[in-house]
């Protein structure tokens, strides 16, 4: 059985309760930190298996699949050490059993990305036909292991941390938390990211996003983010947005 089923399936009984408490909760509208990232995230995570499931592994388009893979397992792993650093921390003292179990999930996490670049490194020095199909298949099963432990592990985040930190800070407090999480991020990762959020982002959520922008930012960042939404939501997506939130040309 693998490490995931075998470390997160069988515990975390209460996990469903704990999902129903944050649905009604969220009714408050209180700030979800992790709502944007995690969306982000997550659509790099379909796109890169989707091109995974439909790639040549034999074909030089298969190197371009494998370098977006490697890009999505190093946002990962920066994901995971800056939540670590930003947002689990501040509760480590009030809630410690938790604040541990996410840490370790975190530490599973590290562990299957680096099963993903061990495979990932058999598949680039393979010299024959089967070496590569070999390396390949290694390479699809662990990223459907990766992909389904971060799906449940971002659900336990905004379904059990998310609630802790709503209990314990205002939404002043989180997004001061945020704000030194990003400031944190290389501005050339912040921009990537930033496109996967535009792409996996409703349209009311990137209206509310880009005022965000607009009211807290330097204009020149704000510009930024305007040109990304151009670029990211084309036809019928960017006029929605623009329909939604007067955009300020």
């Amino acid at each position: 059985m693998s490490l995931f089923f075998n470390t997160r399936f069988n515990q975390d009984y209460n996990f469903a309760a704990s999902i129903i408490k944050s649905i009604k909760m969220n009714n408050y509208k209180r700030y979800n930190v992790f709502n944007n990232i995690h969306k982000g995230l997550r659509a790099m995570l379909f796109d890169t298996q989707l091109k995974i499931q439909q790639t040549d592994f034999n074909q030089p388009e298969a190197a371009a699949v494998i370098e977006q893979l490697e890009t999505a397992l190093f946002y990962f792993d920066e994901h995971a050490d800056h939540e670590d650093r930003y947002l689990i921390s501040p509760i480590a003292k009030l809630e410690p059993l938790i604040a541990m179990e996410l840490e370790n999930d975190h530490l599973v996490d590290h562990h299957l990305s680096g099963q993903l670049i061990s495979s990932i490194a058999q598949w680039k020095s393979a010299e024959d036909f089967k070496g590569r199909e070999l390396a390949w298949r290694h390479i699809f099963y662990a990223v459907n292991e990766f992909i389904a432990f971060n799906l449940y592990h971002m659900n336990k985040e905004e379904n059990q941390l998310l609630l802790l930190l709503w209990k314990y800070f205002t939404d002043e407090q989180i997004m001061a938390m945020e704000h030194e999480l990003v400031q944190s991020i290389d501005p050339e990762v912040l921009m990537a990211e930033s496109r996967w959020m535009m792409r996996g982002l409703s349209v009311p959520e990137i209206a509310r996003w880009l005022e965000g922008i607009r009211i807290g930012a330097p204009k020149p960042v704000y510009d930024i983010y305007v040109q990304i939404a151009r670029e990211e939501l084309k036809g019928e997506r960017m006029a929605q947005v623009e329909d939604s939130y007067e955009l300020n040309y």
